[in-house]
Protein backbone atom coordinates (compact mmCIF):
# COMPACT_ATOMS: atom_id res chain seq x y z
CA UNK A 1 0.00 0.00 0.00
CA UNK A 2 2.51 2.34 0.95
CA UNK A 3 4.52 1.37 -2.62
CA UNK A 4 1.03 2.25 -4.32
CA UNK A 5 0.95 5.71 -2.66
CA UNK A 6 4.81 6.52 -3.55
CA UNK A 7 3.95 6.15 -7.15
CA UNK A 8 1.05 7.74 -7.35
CA UNK A 9 2.58 11.08 -5.86
CA UNK A 10 5.64 10.22 -8.49
CA UNK A 11 3.32 10.47 -11.27
CA UNK A 12 0.95 13.46 -10.26
CA UNK A 13 4.27 15.36 -9.89
CA UNK A 14 5.84 14.11 -13.38
CA UNK A 15 2.35 15.28 -14.81
CA UNK A 16 2.57 18.29 -13.31
CA UNK A 17 6.33 19.06 -14.52
CA UNK A 18 5.81 17.62 -18.45
CA UNK A 19 2.31 19.65 -18.44
CA UNK A 20 2.98 22.83 -17.55
CA UNK A 21 5.43 24.04 -20.27
CA UNK A 22 2.33 22.66 -23.06
CA UNK A 23 -0.45 24.71 -21.05
CA UNK A 24 1.78 28.12 -20.67
CA UNK A 25 1.94 27.99 -24.39
CA UNK A 26 6.43 27.80 -23.60
CA UNK A 27 8.95 24.87 -24.72
CA UNK A 28 10.85 26.00 -21.08
CA UNK A 29 10.77 23.72 -18.70
CA UNK A 30 9.52 24.38 -15.34
CA UNK A 31 11.89 22.97 -12.53
CA UNK A 32 10.99 22.09 -9.13
CA UNK A 33 13.35 23.91 -6.89
CA UNK A 34 14.80 27.41 -8.04
CA UNK A 35 17.94 29.31 -7.40
CA UNK A 36 17.84 31.09 -4.10
CA UNK A 37 16.37 34.19 -4.75
CA UNK A 38 14.30 33.67 -8.10
CA UNK A 39 11.62 31.65 -5.78
CA UNK A 40 9.00 34.82 -5.09
CA UNK A 41 10.47 36.98 -8.34
CA UNK A 42 12.72 40.16 -8.47
CA UNK A 43 11.79 41.82 -5.07
CA UNK A 44 12.81 38.51 -2.59
CA UNK A 45 15.76 38.30 -4.94
CA UNK A 46 17.13 41.99 -3.95
CA UNK A 47 15.92 40.73 -0.54
CA UNK A 48 18.32 38.05 -0.43
CA UNK A 49 21.42 40.25 -1.80
CA UNK A 50 20.74 42.58 0.34
CA UNK A 51 20.18 41.15 3.88
CA UNK A 52 22.84 40.08 5.58
CA UNK A 53 23.46 37.36 8.43
CA UNK A 54 23.59 38.36 11.74
CA UNK A 55 26.76 36.58 14.05
CA UNK A 56 26.81 36.09 17.39
CA UNK A 57 29.52 35.73 19.97
CA UNK A 58 29.59 31.93 21.65
CA UNK A 59 26.67 31.34 24.00
CA UNK A 60 25.50 35.01 23.51
CA UNK A 61 22.32 36.05 22.45
CA UNK A 62 22.04 39.80 23.13
CA UNK A 63 25.60 40.78 21.88
CA UNK A 64 26.76 40.94 18.31
CA UNK A 65 29.94 40.37 16.81
CA UNK A 66 28.86 42.93 13.94
CA UNK A 67 26.36 45.98 14.51
CA UNK A 68 26.70 47.00 11.14
CA UNK A 69 25.23 44.09 9.85
CA UNK A 70 22.15 45.03 12.18
CA UNK A 71 22.30 48.68 11.42
CA UNK A 72 22.21 48.01 7.46
CA UNK A 73 19.16 45.07 6.93
CA UNK A 74 17.45 47.56 8.93
CA UNK A 75 17.88 50.69 6.87
CA UNK A 76 17.02 48.22 3.35
CA UNK A 77 13.60 47.28 5.26
CA UNK A 78 12.89 50.99 6.43
CA UNK A 79 13.63 51.64 2.51
CA UNK A 80 11.30 49.01 1.34
CA UNK A 81 8.38 49.58 3.56
CA UNK A 82 6.12 46.22 2.13
CA UNK A 83 8.71 43.90 2.48
CA UNK A 84 7.57 41.46 5.49
CA UNK A 85 9.85 38.68 6.61
CA UNK A 86 10.64 35.83 9.47
CA UNK A 87 13.55 36.17 11.42
CA UNK A 88 15.33 32.70 11.87
CA UNK A 89 17.73 32.26 14.73
CA UNK A 90 20.50 29.69 15.19
CA UNK A 91 22.95 28.16 17.62
CA UNK A 92 26.24 26.17 16.76
CA UNK A 93 26.02 22.03 17.43
CA UNK A 94 28.21 22.82 20.96
CA UNK A 95 26.18 22.20 23.65
CA UNK A 96 22.65 20.29 24.16
CA UNK A 97 19.36 20.36 21.92
CA UNK A 98 17.18 22.03 23.83
CA UNK A 99 19.62 24.52 25.32
CA UNK A 100 20.38 25.26 21.75
CA UNK A 101 17.00 25.49 20.60
CA UNK A 102 16.25 28.31 23.57
CA UNK A 103 19.26 30.06 22.90
CA UNK A 104 18.46 30.38 19.21
CA UNK A 105 14.91 31.56 20.22
CA UNK A 106 16.41 33.74 22.21
CA UNK A 107 18.40 35.26 19.57
CA UNK A 108 15.72 35.69 17.30
CA UNK A 109 13.21 37.83 19.76
CA UNK A 110 16.51 39.84 20.93
CA UNK A 111 16.79 40.96 16.87
CA UNK A 112 13.55 41.39 16.38
CA UNK A 113 12.98 43.29 19.78
CA UNK A 114 16.22 45.05 18.67
CA UNK A 115 14.62 45.90 15.30
CA UNK A 116 10.96 47.30 16.86
CA UNK A 117 13.41 49.45 18.92
CA UNK A 118 15.05 51.04 15.50
CA UNK A 119 11.74 51.76 14.09
CA UNK A 120 10.28 48.83 11.86
CA UNK A 121 6.81 47.77 12.52
CA UNK A 122 6.19 45.27 14.55
CA UNK A 123 3.49 44.14 11.93
CA UNK A 124 6.41 43.26 9.41
CA UNK A 125 8.33 40.60 11.09
CA UNK A 126 6.02 37.75 10.66
CA UNK A 127 7.20 35.79 13.24
CA UNK A 128 10.68 35.40 15.10
CA UNK A 129 11.45 31.68 15.45
CA UNK A 130 14.63 29.31 17.33
CA UNK A 131 15.45 26.39 14.89
CA UNK A 132 18.83 25.71 17.37
CA UNK A 133 21.39 23.83 15.70
CA UNK A 134 19.53 22.23 12.59
CA UNK A 135 20.22 23.58 9.30
CA UNK A 136 23.43 24.73 9.42
CA UNK A 137 25.62 26.40 6.78
CA UNK A 138 28.56 24.75 7.80
CA UNK A 139 28.75 21.07 9.26
CA UNK A 140 32.17 20.75 10.24
CA UNK A 141 32.76 20.46 14.33
CA UNK A 142 35.41 23.29 14.84
CA UNK A 143 35.06 26.52 15.76
CA UNK A 144 35.64 28.42 12.47
CA UNK A 145 32.54 26.30 11.64
CA UNK A 146 30.85 26.78 14.67
CA UNK A 147 31.16 30.50 14.42
CA UNK A 148 29.35 30.48 11.61
CA UNK A 149 25.98 28.20 12.70
CA UNK A 150 25.84 30.92 15.52
CA UNK A 151 23.20 33.37 13.48
CA UNK A 152 19.89 35.30 12.80
CA UNK A 153 19.34 35.09 9.16
CA UNK A 154 15.92 36.89 8.01
CA UNK A 155 13.89 35.28 5.36
CA UNK A 156 11.80 37.07 2.68
CA UNK A 157 7.95 36.43 3.19
CA UNK A 158 5.79 36.97 -0.20
CA UNK A 159 3.17 39.49 0.26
Amino acid sequence: MRLLSVVSIAVVLLVVVVSAPAQSGTSAPIYLYSAPGAIFGPEQAEFNKAVKEVLFPWNEHSALNDQSALQANVQWLKDHPNVRFYVNGYASSRGELIYNLVLSQKRADYIKETMIAMGLPESRIVMAVGWGQLYPVCPELNDECWSKNRRVRLEYVPN
